[in-house]
């Protein structure tokens, strides 16, 4: 199944925690740091290539941009937790990882799971302030970071050039996201960012982008906006109306 970019998790900032839900999910990727604890039970689950197994007393940290998903509940007693931590609550987080990539996502250790379990159930469940969550998903964290295997960053990586572009392409989609703008901004060849951009996500930049447009137009309507599809039109990107129609057609 193909991989997706969950643009709607990059809309909300909320904090998203499902306990012992069913957490099965296709192949995607989006900004936000998402942590699978899993206390008791069993799923299947990719992370970019790879595959892992979650079992009693393991946790999974999936970093921002990286593929993954969950396909294959097994039967049995679960005790799990999933977290969708936003952009906006990993200020301390990306303060102390620095510029380190992550080396092994996947951590054996039941006494950590009990002690991130334990930061949820207290303060994150329930009604809680904004400030309250945010201190605990940062002691979450905190005690998460001691586990963690660091290694140096590659940041010219394709896995990470796909990550700039994204982002580069989520703050420009109303502006300039052509593929000569990404280049210039990144310092690759137009040609190498349309290879590895159409490698990772199976589509072009230039559909990907008007997707994104479609969408900011859609949203304004069902929100209520009360400007002309026109003025959301231009707003959104499109140099044309023309241009919008036929996007929208072959969609």
């Amino acid at each position: 199944m193909k991989s997706f970019y969950e643009k709607s998790r990059e809309d909300s900032k909320a904090l998203e925690v499902s306990r012992n839900g069913r957490h099965i999910f296709p192949s995607h990727f989006h900004r936000n740091l998402e942590i699978f604890i899993m206390r008791r039970g069993a799923y299947d689950i990719s992370l970019g290539e790879e595959r892992f197994s979650l079992t009693d007393g393991t946790v999974a940290v999936i970093d921002s941009y990286e593929i993954h998903g969950y396909d294959a509940q097994k039967e049995g007693e679960v005790d799990d937790c999933v977290l969708v931590i936003p952009y906006e609550y990993l200020t301390g987080f990306t303060a102390r990882r620095r510029r380190m990539a992550i080396d092994q996502p996947v951590i054996r250790d039941e006494a950590l799971c009990d002690a991130l379990l334990k930061v949820v159930d207290e303060y994150l469940l329930g009604q809680t302030s904004e400030e309250i969550r945010k201190s605990a998903v940062d002691l979450l964290l905190s005690i998460l970071s001691q586990r963690i295997v660091w290694k140096e960053g590659k940041s010219r990586e394709e896995g990470a050039l796909v990550r700039e572009i994204l982002a580069f392409i989520q703050e420009n989609y109303t502006g300039d996201a052509s593929r000569g703008a990404i280049a210039r901004a990144l310092g690759y060849t137009e040609a190498h960012i349309s290879r590895v951009f159409h490698r990772y996500l199976q589509k072009g930049i230039s559909q990907y982008v008007n997707e994104l447009r479609l969408a900011h137009i859609e949203r304004n309507l069902a929100r209520g906006d009360r400007r002309t599809v026109i003025e959301l039109i231009y707003e959104a990107g499109f140099k044309s109306q023309q241009t919008y129609y036929r996007v929208k057609a072959r969609r």
